[in-house]
């Protein structure tokens, strides 16, 4: 799947997934910010991760959909794993 013509869709897809995802967890949008100097993405930092979980995921919307909602959960679980949680507090 080096390229497909969907790709638009699938990112798409993906990102609203994971905004979803994120507006039902939080039951609010976090919009991005500066605090003490760092910037915290708010919802727009998991939409990115969403977006690349559902292109990567397959070539169905509907799949890239779930793939933002559930990818972005485990990529933040795998960084913060491997992280700080000082610095994976910024992504959420």
């Amino acid at each position: 799947m080096l390229f497909n013509p969907d790709w638009p869709v699938l990112l798409a897809c993906g990102a609203i997934g994971a905004f979803v995802k994120d507006t039902l967890k939080d039951n609010k949008i976090a919009i991005p910010h500066i605090k003490e100097g760092q910037l915290y993405l708010g919802c727009i930092g998991g939409m990115i991760l969403g977006a690349i979980a559902g292109y990567i995921v397959d070539n169905d919307p509907m799949t890239a959909f779930l793939g933002g909602y559930a990818g972005s959960q485990i990529l933040q679980s795998l960084v913060s794993s491997k992280v700080s949680p000082s610095v994976v507090d910024g992504i959420k």
